[in-house]
Parts: C-alpha cells; sequence; structure tokens
C-alpha cells in the first residue's frame, strides 16, 4: 500500500499545479522557465553528488543523440507553456481535461509515423476521446477573443507537445534516468530563456512559485518514481486520474469554479477513453 499512496499523494499535489500557477503571479511562461530552470539547478546538484561519473557521458550523448534530445526538451518547455497559459485563460476543469487528450494524441502520433497497429476496439476509444473534447469545445462560444474558447485551444496544443514526449523518448530507453530529465531541463530552460522577453514575467509571488518548484516539481515526482517502485504501471496509470479530479475540486473549492455541463460530460468521455485504454493494456 505504500508504493499506491506514494503515487496518490503526487497525484493529488500534481492536481493543485494550476492553483499554484495562477497564485505565482507569471505568465505561462514565466512559471514553466521558472519550473525548469530551478528544477535544473535541483537536479544538477543531486546528479553531482550521487553521480558525477555520469556527467562525463553526457558530451558523448550529445553527439549521437542530439535530434530526440532536442524534441524532448522542447517539447517540455513548450508543453508546460501552453499548459500554465492555458490556465489563465480559461477554467482548471477545460485546461485539465483538454490535456488529459494526450495519450490518444500520443498513440495517433505512433501510428502515423511510428507505424505502430492500433487495433479497431483502441480507435473506439480514440473516437469517444474526441467526442469528449468536442463536447468540451462545444461548450465555449468559438471565437478566439472569447479567452474560454482560446484557453481551450492552448491546452489543447499543450496535450500536443505533452503527447510528444513518450514518442520521442523511445528513442533514448538506454539512457539513465536522472541524466535524460537534467538535459531535458537544461534544453527546456534554453528554449523558454528567450521567450520569457516575448511572453513577459508577470509579478512573481515568490511563495507560490517556491511551492511549485519544491513541492510540485521536486517532491512530487520523487514520490511518484518511488511509487512506480512498488507497484505495477498500469496501476500507477489508473492511480494518475487522482489528478484531473482533484484539479476540478480545487478550482472550485479555491475559485468557485464550476464545470459546465458540456464540461463534465466531455471530460468524462475523455477520462473514461484513456482509463479503458489503459485497463485494456
Amino acid at each position: 500500500m505504500r508504493g499506491r499512496l506514494k503515487i496518490a499523494v503526487s497525484m493529488l499535489i500534481w492536481g493543485s499545479v494550476g492553483i499554484f500557477g495562477r497564485f505565482s503571479g507569471l505568465s505561462g511562461i514565466g512559471v514553466a522557465f521558472a519550473r525548469v530552470s530551478i528544477g535544473t539547478l535541483i537536479l544538477a546538484a543531486v546528479v553531482a553528488t550521487s553521480a558525477r561519473e555520469d556527467l562525463s557521458l553526457i558530451p558523448k550523448l550529445l553527439r549521437r543523440k542530439w535530434r530526440p534530445l532536442l524534441g524532448l526538451g522542447l517539447s517540455l518547455a513548450l508543453n508546460w507553456a501552453f499548459l500554465f497559459t492555458a490556465f489563465n485563460y480559461t477554467t482548471i476543469a477545460n485546461a485539465v481535461l483538454v490535456y488529459y487528450t494526450a495519450p490518444i494524441i500520443a498513440t495517433l502520433i505512433s501510428w502515423r509515423f511510428m507505424g505502430e497497429r492500433v487495433s479497431a476496439e483502441r480507435w473506439g476509444l480514440i473516437g469517444l476521446a474526441f467526442l469528449g473534447l468536442v463536447m468540451i469545445i462545444s461548450g465555449q462560444r468559438v471565437d478566439l477573443r472569447n479567452r474560454a474558447f482560446l484557453g481551450v485551444m492552448l491546452a489543447l496544443v499543450a496535450a500536443f507537445f505533452y503527447s510528444l514526449i513518450p514518442n520521442f523518448g523511445r528513442f533514448l530507453r538506454e539512457v539513465d534516468g536522472k541524466i535524460l530529465t537534467l538535459l531535458q531541463l537544461v534544453i527546456a530552460s534554453l528554449v523558454l530563456a528567450p521567450l520569457m522577453k516575448v511572453g513577459g514575467i508577470g509579478a512573481p509571488v515568490w511563495w507560490a512559485i517556491l511551492i511549485l518548484v519544491v513541492v510540485h516539481t521536486s517532491l512530487a515526482l520523487f514520490l511518484y518514481m518511488e511509487g512506480l517502485k512498488e507497484v505495477e504501471v498500469n496501476e500507477a496509470a489508473l492511480l494518475s486520474y487522482l489528478d484531473p479530479m482533484s484539479a476540478v475540486f480545487y478550482a472550485f473549492l479555491i475559485f468557485g469554479e464550476v464545470p459546465g455541463i458540456n464540461t463534465a460530460i466531455g471530460g468524462a468521455l475523455i477520462l473514461l477513453a484513456s482509463a479503458l485504454d489503459v485497463l485494456r493494456r
């Protein structure tokens, strides 16, 4: 049960990331940059003290695998930048539930570009998730000048970049996890740094930023990785649905955001499709 508890706690922590993203006073790009840059410093210190010999492998790794590494870091950077921007435009429920189309999009990318076979049953689940997405969009006034609709579109773009991460990760399976994460964060920091001038930073609220970095990035990731050592991957995937459900609850509790009927039905269809896909596998 300890492994399940660790993963459940990490998901309940991640469910509040949108809340603290808003509290941080930063733009979406600012929140993303704070997470990857400060996360880089923390992880670099960990690697330097516990796995210093692995650092010598980085130059060779960059020469051999620079393309997937660049794709991985770019995807992480834009994924978080678009997601945290979406939180500032639409309700947290809209953003989080649309963001959970990422596994379905990842399947479509694998089918189209990686030659992965998709069964008829899985095509049905993809259709179910797409129907849920249409339901959420139909609850908004379709106009880019409408902040709620724009926020939903931003969350969908974030889901697309998130779906690229496991596909790029396929080319880096032999790389040590700590080194891979460190390089991913470094590249993401370099990608986001010049965008800070374009997108603006906002007015930092440091206590919220500190919680985002220490609790949501470092502590939650540690609990999740430790929990994975004690439970099956599919079981961890099912527990991950605590993330969107708790996010909707927190948004109601803190901001009084009540999901509309279209968002509730559409979100349920998206989560159901993803959960059935996990159970099927």
